[in-house]
């Protein structure tokens, strides 16, 4: 029987990991140790999970690791990992009852070198309410995720800070390996209410999609749009709109007719399956005129100028022929 060992990365998040522990501890298939990475957070992450340490029947560790984003820290904790099967999951996620049971089944043959579980949210959302759903696969989101810790090291492990769900996936396919989605392994990812300022301040990670482009140039394609219309739609409309004050009637209309084809996909987007008035529909309005460009900036910033590896994340990769 394959040993499991989970890993959690934390930031600033040590009023949470405990029910997410607690969870794991009900789990009908416990795991053999759960690593718990605090990416250099400013709370008090073993003070919230030491007496889950003196009293859990499987091994709880700590590693403190200066601040450096996801990939890092998950980086940090498969590396500690015992286990021949690392899960990776949220500080701030809620594995059902039989995840761990139900993401081992995937692991029919040598040649599945990762799981992929459904991620479900939840409540009562609002247009600034930040929330995840991954119902039919391909997102590869490391709030759900099961790999071989074998393989993880055969491809070289994360490479990048951001958008490192995608990274280590796009490694292992393009290495060889089929990543299987198995929809009865569900982590609950609770929602969480932001600010508008949440939006913008991550918007710079999507430089990492160029990074990604550079890095999987066969597989990225397949799951990463590299042309977005929607958002070229707005900003060519926003553009064109601003340039009719020199170029008269014609740039107008055109841009707002580009506006008119792009703005309703998008906002769609945001407020699906969220409670909104007229207040917030205009607000969510505004904002996505002002996100857009940023959003699209970092993502063609990354496709011509990918951010470069961080050194700490520089390894050789081994591509596999057979298994």
């Amino acid at each position: 029987m394959d040993s499991v060992s989970v890993v959690i990365p934390i930031y600033n998040q040590a009023h949470l990991v405990a029910r997410t522990i607690e969870s794991l501890a009900a789990n009908t298939r416990q795991p053999d140790e759960i690593i718990i990475v605090d990416d250099g957070s400013t709370d008090d992450v073993q003070e919230a999970i030491q007496s889950f340490q003196t009293n859990s029947p499987f091994t709880i560790r700590l590693l403190k690791v200066p601040h450096g984003g996801p990939g890092r820290a998950r980086e940090a904790g498969w590396k500690a990992a015992q286990g021949t099967i690392v899960a990776f999951t949220d500080a701030d996620a809620v594995p059902a009852r039989d995840w761990l049971e139900q993401g081992l089944k995937g692991f029919t043959d040598p040649q599945v070198g990762g799981v992929e579980g459904a991620v479900e949210s939840g409540g009562n959302a609002t247009i600034f309410t930040h929330q995840v759903h991954n119902r039919f696969g391909r997102q590869f989101m490391t709030a759900n995720m099961f790999y071989r810790r074998s393989v993880i090291e055969a491809v070289g492990g994360f490479k990048s800070p951001y958008r490192e769900d995608s990274d280590l996936a796009f490694s292992v396919l393009g290495a060889g390996y089929r990543i299987v989605f198995v929809r009865d392994a569900v982590v609950f990812h609770p929602p969480r209410q932001e600010t508008w300022w949440f939006y913008f301040s991550k918007a710079h990670r999507k430089r990492y999609e160029g990074f990604l482009f550079r890095n999987h140039p066969d597989i990225a394609p397949q799951y990463i749009p590299r042309f977005q219309p929607t958002e070229l739609f707005i900003v060519l409309g926003e553009l064109l709109s601003l340039l009719s004050l020199w170029l008269g009637l014609w740039s107008l209309s055109v841009g707002l007719l580009s506006l008119l084809i792009g703005l309703p996909k998008r906002l769609a987007d945001w407020l699906d399956g969220r409670k909104y008035n007229a207040r917030d529909y205009l607000t969510a309005w505004i904002l996505t005129l002002f996100l857009v460009p940023v959003e699209f900036y970092y993502h063609w910033l990354g496709i011509l100028k990918p951010p470069p590896i961080p050194k700490e994340l520089r390894k050789s990769t081994v591509k596999l022929e057979s298994h």
